[in-house]
């Protein structure tokens, strides 16, 4: 008897379990984060990376081959715009430059004598041609002096010609000699010293060893080169201020404001493409301004965010809050645009103790917040977290709430 009565009863209990298990359960509150909707300045921005630079820096190579003789200065000295720098052995182009001091001093001697010869010639034929005037000597004596003249100032010419050959090779020689000392082009700080005493300098533009000899600059000139897709770079403008985060200042953004825009994209070899195999970057540099700006050295990484528009307060919650409608199929697969056109964006709303789903329009978003162009009101409180929490809730769920750790953050209210 009492199992004729126990099965009927274990089997009614397994059929509403399911349903005493769901009533419970939303009767039990869930704990979540929430967070009012406030006033934000919300901005539009285009994001990108690339590494800092110097803007006035000079990179001194050589210009002859010659082993290094002295290196005067290491990094990070200060010097002074024509400082001595780097000195190359010279003694074979001293000796070169003294052999053509004296070429040049006997072929000034040459010319000197051939002057006297041309002078002393006219003098002679002068006297002839009186002479032959007076029959007292032959028209062949006279041919003589004439011919012998003419001949003196033939080799007067050449001489002259010599001198100028010997000067331009003493010009020459000594501009080859004064390459061994290495002076500062500009005032600055070195920055790189890449060559030491005994290498050999060699001048290239292949970067080979020995042809980057020291790089000068001036670090207040400190300044970040961007890539910028080309999808982006026609929203930029000279003068727009940008947030700068390099790592070695991972919590402070520094501030920057453009300074040249490239109007062609960069070389293949200079920048991987952003995008696909077709994509396209432009170079965009910007200042860098603050006292921070002193602690950046040359080559660093950084991402910059771009300000595309002025700040204008709006309402925002926080860009975790935000669902959409689904964006999958049944196998977890993304649908394609055309498929999504009828996807809402959504939030949770405290409601008394009870959370309901409100559809919302989107405007904007930065890294934390996103604009809400209708569908709350201000002071209205969404629930931000926990992320598995949020993820799972529905509408009408019971719920508990406590204020998010970033609920005043920001707020321009």
């Amino acid at each position: 008897m009492n199992r004729r009565i126990l099965l009927p009863v274990l089997a009614a209990f397994i059929l509403v379990s399911p349903f005493l298990v769901r009533f419970f359960a939303r009767s039990a509150a869930t704990e979540v984060e929430v967070e009012p909707v406030r006033l934000r300045d919300i901005r539009e921005t285009v994001l990108a990376t690339g590494n800092l630079i110097y803007r006035q820096q000079a990179l001194l190579s050589p210009e002859i081959i010659a082993r290094v003789k002295t290196v005067q200065v290491k990094e990070g000295d200060e010097v002074t715009q024509g400082q001595v720098v780097i000195t190359l052995e010279d003694e074979n182009l001293r000796q070169a430059a003294a052999q053509q001091r004296a070429q040049m001093a006997i072929e000034n001697a040459n010319q000197a004598q051939q002057r006297f010869n041309v002078s002393n010639l006219k003098l002679q034929l002068d006297r002839v041609t009186n002479l032959a005037d007076k029959g007292f000597v032959s028209k062949a004596a006279y041919d003589s002096a004439y011919y012998a003249l003419n001949a003196a100032k033939a080799n007067l010419t050449g001489t002259g010609m010599a001198v100028t050959r010997a000067t331009a090779e003493l010009k020459q020689a000594q501009y080859v000699l004064d390459r061994t000392v290495i002076r500062a082009p500009m005032s600055g700080t070195v920055v790189s010293v890449n060559i030491k005493t005994g290498e050999t300098a060699v001048p290239s533009a292949t970067g080979i060893p020995g042809s980057s000899l020291l790089t000068i600059a001036r670090k207040e000139t400190i300044m970040v080169d961007l890539n910028v897709d080309e999808n982006d770079v026609g929203r930029l403008a000279l003068g727009s201020e940008a947030q700068i985060i390099c790592p070695m200042l991972p919590d402070r953004g520094i501030t920057g404001h453009l300074r040249e825009i490239a109007l062609a994209p960069r070389r293949a070899a200079e920048v991987l493409p952003i995008n696909d195999a077709t994509g396209r970057a432009y170079s965009v540099k910007a200042d860098i301004t603050g006292p921070q700006s002193g602690r950046l050295r040359q080559g660093m990484s950084c991402r910059a965010k771009i300000y595309t528009s002025s700040p204008a307060p709006i309402l925002a919650v926080p860009v975790q809050a935000v669902l959409s409608d689904q964006t999958t199929d049944d196998d977890g697969i993304s649908l394609p645009q055309d498929r999504r056109a009828g996807i809402r964006n959504y939030v949770f709303v405290i409601d008394g103790d009870r959370v309901a789903r409100r559809y919302i329009r989107v405007g904007n978003a930065d890294d934390a917040y996103q604009a809400v162009t209708s569908g709350l009101r201000r002071d209205e409180k969404v629930v931000v977290g926990p992320y598995a929490v949020l993820k799972s809730l529905v509408d009408g769920a019971k719920v508990s709430s406590k204020l998010g750790q970033g609920a005043t953050n920001g707020a321009t209210d």
